[in-house]
């Protein structure tokens, strides 16, 4: 029974992974270039951010290994004010089990601003490459002569390149909203006997601040905001609500359809984002997992465009 269904799980996380071709992010708010490039320098400021996240706490196969998945999300962007661009870097590593891969994205995105300075609207691309190693022989299989698994040995691939697209409008401290497409290409390489590639896939993500305390000197405001994944065959939705006050701290609640409720919190301190969060996971896989725990650390530093003189008079020279 226990091999039926750590298979079982094996071959959904398989599933999903190539549908989503991203790793799952609770606190996704807080840094957006994983799934848009177009968020590459919206925050008109340097910003290095790490997600760290154990999902499904307690997984374990039929020889009691631990399998739970591990990921590990780096990306750094920057505005290029003089060209009204923004260049960004992101970097996953992402196991389980028997598969591992590391991806890395250079993201650029070109930014209009309108007249209202605290209004604009960024256009992004993003050229990715995807290692994937895969030790086959940890797999365990009910036909030990499937032509397709006769290797016995850690094989690897590489899968490029790819291309992300992504538009994303924002209103600071209002609104923002963003649709991306990413591994346009849908490229694959052969690891083994085994062809693996990139699925097409689509986001939708979006939020709004509401103002709680707008007669108040410190804001206090209540941040709805959703993020929809789909390949046009399956759909999953995050849709979570936190509050935040005076720009220091935020907590919140998430909802992950048909995988998991999460609670968070975090603090902003001197530029520095600390956040955590811990998914209770729901459905057929809250009987083998203890919940997901992803911690996040951001540093970011203002920075400002350069105050360009457009005419100079001075009654002095006339």
């Amino acid at each position: 029974m226990k091999k039926v269904l750590f298979l079982s799980i094996m071959v959904i996380w398989t599933v999903t992974a190539h549908s989503q071709s991203q790793v799952q992010l609770t606190q996704y708010f807080l840094d957006g270039t994983l799934y848009n490039p177009a968020f590459a320098g919206s925050q008109e400021a340097f910003c290095a951010n790490v997600y760290g996240r154990q999902q499904w706490m307690g997984l374990k196969d039929e020889n009691g290994n631990k399998v739970s998945p591990l990921s590990v999300v780096f990306n750094m962007h920057a505005p290029l004010f003089a060209i009204h661009s923004g260049l960004g870097l992101n970097v996953v590593y992402d196991k389980l089990g028997f598969e591992t891969n590391i991806g890395m994205k250079l993201n650029y995105n070109y930014r209009f601003t309108f007249k209202d300075e605290t209004k604009s609207l960024g256009i992004g691309v993003g050229i990715s490459m995807l290692s994937k190693s895969i030790d086959y022989g940890q797999l365990t299989v009910e036909q030990a002569e499937d032509p397709l698994l006769k290797t016995k040995q850690k094989e690897s691939g590489i899968i490029l390149p790819d291309i992300d697209f992504g538009i994303q409008y924002q209103q600071i401290r209002k609104m923002y909203v963003g649709l991306s497409a990413t591994n346009l290409l849908e490229s694959s390489t052969d690891i083994g006997n085994v062809k693996y590639g990139q699925k097409r896939n689509f986001y939708l993500t979006g939020g709004y601040y509401i103002n709680l305390a707008a007669q108040r000197g410190k804001p206090l405001y209540l941040i709805p905001s959703v993020l929809v994944k789909s390949d046009f065959l399956n759909v999953q939705f995050d849709i979570n609500a936190r509050v935040e006050y005076n720009n220091l701290f935020w907590a919140g609640l998430s909802w992950r359809y048909q995988d998991a409720v999460a609670v968070m919190a975090g603090v902003n301190l001197k530029g520095f984002r600390i956040g955590a969060s811990y998914d209770y996971t729901i459905g057929n896989l809250s009987k083998v997992s203890n919940g997901s725990v992803e911690l996040f650390l951001g540093y970011c530093y203002t920075i400002r465009p350069k105050v360009i003189v457009k005419s100079l008079f001075n009654t002095r020279y006339l």
